[in-house]
């Protein structure tokens, strides 16, 4: 994955910089943002800044308006928007008009320097020519950020909620001519932030736009669902159909929660249920400060998939009459060790998000080799940085080569680019843009025994979600991207289960971006700039 600078905003279209030293390239990439700017005082109005914004339209660039230029159907300055914290002006961050830097030159003497990001809520100084931590400066800039975002809920709550029409009949059922009844894309919908958690509810736009978690939590959602397990030949045993019991507290709420974001209906949605039953499975979340997006992510998925573990488990004792260890003879246990083996697999959160990687190591010395299989719910990413900061000193006992390769395709892939790490004693953000492409194609990186995989064949995966986040590890915000695209149909997603076939590609549909309650559609362009943390990839 190729590597480029941090900011959207084009450093030949700011002012020029001030006297202070020139940063090095390690310290743009770190999580030194936000130094204390001389700036702040002269430069942050709150007073003019409330009235100005409360009496204009939200989020659209004043300049754009009032000339009518329009980009894709909308005006121009409504995709990038940043606020003068001097007077309350909206400019636009556009390309080719850049309305808010031409308002900073205009009033150039008078201190019109710094703006926040209404998309992304970053603080940044033209005079200084960086960003600004809104968490670590001056007071003025933390009370400017928090009426804009509040004011941002009040102006959006209109557009908490987004719905799209129903795709074409490309979509449709061929053998019945009919549409299935899950053709209509999965409307959007903003989340209340209980406190810090904006962690949690960028993962979970990401989830809920995960059609296959949508079906397959639907099927499983009640007391007495049927489960087929098909032990392997070689245990020379027939199927089994179990029936599940009720599903467990953690699970119910998920489906809760994903049900709320399915319906129609205003205004956003509260996931104060859900959270607090992660919080009884993960009492690290508890206490509402800021969290990490993965470890949210891993402790969800592996909590879900230990309750429904838990409940195949029942389902299968059920069918033996419930043995114990005093009247089950040995075929019995035998028996039931073999279909619980087969069946723990079978949860939803395995069929979708698990697969496994393959991990083979060989001695250069004697040239033993060692292989080792495990499973992953993400693969982490190092972000390479363009030179070694210090010698990720050891002492080395042998050479050797390792290689890592997918010996078993999930139907959704995450992909976790490891932005925070440990550098000597302390902990640093790298905060610069990755490349990641709409559409991913993981054959080189499977095994020859990957399962289902024809050697020479494409496996292609499409992105549908990422969770960004913003800030340094000082502070920060977490926000995310999901496109809205049709769900595929039934017997596309059982093909896909397996690893299956190449598809013809991804489907078309409308990227969105959501910053907790504030959800607006966004152009492709943006969504690949973003400062991707998680990506979601579907097969397509």
């Amino acid at each position: 994955m190729r590597l480029k600078d941090p900011f959207s905003l084009k450093t030949a279209d700011m002012t020029k910089r001030t006297n202070r030293p020139k940063k090095t390239r390690d310290e743009e990439s770190s999580d030194e943002v936000g130094s204390m700017c001389q700036h702040v005082s002269k430069a942050v109005d709150l007073t003019s800044v409330k009235k100005a914004v409360t009496g204009s339209v939200w989020s659209v660039c004043s300049e754009c308006l009032r000339e009518r230029n329009m980009f894709e159907g909308e005006p121009a300055g409504s995709h990038d928007v940043l606020v003068c914290l001097k007077c309350g002006f909206q400019g636009c961050n556009h390309s080719e008009s850049q309305h808010s830097t031409k308002h900073q030159q205009a009033h150039h003497p008078e201190s019109h320097c710094i703006t926040i990001s209404l998309s992304t809520w970053k603080a940044w100084c033209f005079e200084c020519n960086e960003e600004l931590s809104t968490h670590c400066n001056k007071k003025a800039l933390a009370q400017a950020l928090d009426f804009l975002q509040k004011h941002s809920v009040k102006a959006t709550s209109g557009k908490a909620f987004i719905k799209f029409r129903e795709e074409p009949s490309e979509y449709s059922d061929p053998q019945r001519g009919k549409s299935p009844t899950n053709s209509t894309p999965y409307p959007v919908k903003g989340i209340n932030n209980l406190g810090n958690t904006c962690f949690f509810n960028a993962v979970m736009q990401n989830l809920s736009q995960t059609h296959m978690l949508n079906d397959l939590i639907q099927e499983v959602k009640e007391k007495g669902h049927k489960l087929k397990i098909s032990p392997p030949p070689d245990t020379n045993l027939v199927p089994l159909m179990i029936t599940l019991p009720n599903p467990e507290p953690l699970t119910s709420a998920m489906f809760l929660f994903l049900q709320s974001m399915k319906e129609a209906g205003k205004g956003p949605i509260s996931p104060k249920l859900l959270f607090n039953q992660l919080c009884q499975k993960a009492p690290r979340f508890k206490g509402y400060q800021q969290q990490d997006s993965q470890e949210l992510l891993h402790y969800l998925l592996d909590s879900i998939r230990v309750e429904e573990t838990k409940r195949i488990k029942a389902g299968i004792l059920k069918a033996f009459n419930n043995p114990t260890e005093k009247t089950a003879d040995e075929e019995t246990k035998r028996q039931v060790k073999a279909y619980g083996k087969e069946g723990v697999k079978m949860n939803f959160v395995d069929r979708i998000f698990v697969g496994e990687l393959t991990n083979t190591i060989m001695c250069e010395e004697c040239e033993h080799i060692f292989t080792v299989k495990e499973a992953f719910i993400d693969i982490s990413l190092p972000i390479i940085e363009e030179r070694v900061r210090s010698i990720c000193l050891e002492k080395v006992y042998t050479s050797a080569r390792k290689q890592m390769l997918i010996s078993s395709l999930p139907p959704v892939v995450t992909l976790h680019l490891k932005r925070f790490h440990q550098a000597g004693m302390n902990l640093r953000k790298v905060n610069r843009h990755v490349d990641f492409p709409l559409t991913l194609d993981l054959a080189p990186f499977c095994s020859a025994s990957c399962k289902n995989l024809v050697p020479g064949e494409r496996v292609l995966y499409s992105l549908y979600g990422i969770v960004e986040h913003s800030g340094s590890m000082r502070g920060g915000h977490y926000t995310a991207y999901v496109k809205v695209r049709a769900p595929q149909r039934r017997s596309e997603q059982r093909r896909n289960q397996s690893g299956g076939r190449e598809a013809s590609g991804p489907s078309p549909g409308q990227w969105v971006y959501v910053s907790d309650t504030n959800v607006q559609t966004v152009p492709e362009s943006r969504v690949l700039n973003s400062q991707a943390y998680l990506l979601f990839y579907e097969f397509c």
